[in-house]
């Protein structure tokens, strides 16, 4: 982090250590710091936490839970359906798929950081199974033959 960027988040934490500490308003200042950093990495978090004396967990619980805050810079997201009638229509074999080519690290980013790779239990599309979510798109009835090109669009 360049001293111009400590700078101008010791600026953001400043203003938002005389709000009310309330959680929509942590959520705000890391939207903010995001915008500046693009990313929200550990090491960033638990200084944040220390310069507002919380908790680092808690402001990784909102991280988690936020989607719009991502925690590593990656241009796609793609989510694998992996409930029960998504898993019985080969999702899991999409997602073994995805896998073995974008060879995602243990936070799911791919091995050229441009994509972020991640399950969720159900999308509630049933019926259309297997789905998934291309950066917030639901794709339904994906098959095999789909992914290559799906990727190579993702990368362009």
């Amino acid at each position: 982090m360049t001293p111009e960027t400590e700078n101008h988040i010791k600026e953001i934490l400043s203003y938002y250590k005389s709000q009310p500490a309330e959680q929509d308003v942590y959520l705000e200042m890391l939207r903010e710091i995001l915008e500046i950093t693009g990313r929200l990495s550990e090491n960033l978090l638990d200084w944040i936490a220390k310069e507002m004396e919380v908790k680092p967990s808690f402001l990784s619980c909102l991280v988690k839970f936020s989607p719009e805050l991502r925690r590593y810079a990656y241009e796609h997201e793609i989510v694998v359906c992996t409930g029960a009638r998504c898993g019985k229509k080969d999702s899991l074999k999409l997602l073994r798929m995805l896998k073995k080519e974008l060879e995602p690290d243990k936070n799911g980013i791919s091995k050229d950081k441009k994509i972020h790779l991640s399950t969720r239990n159900c999308l509630k599309h049933c019926k259309t199974a297997p789905n998934i979510l291309v950066d917030g798109e639901l794709i339904s009835s994906v098959t095999s033959e789909q992914l290559p090109d799906l990727l190579r669009k993702l990368r362009c």
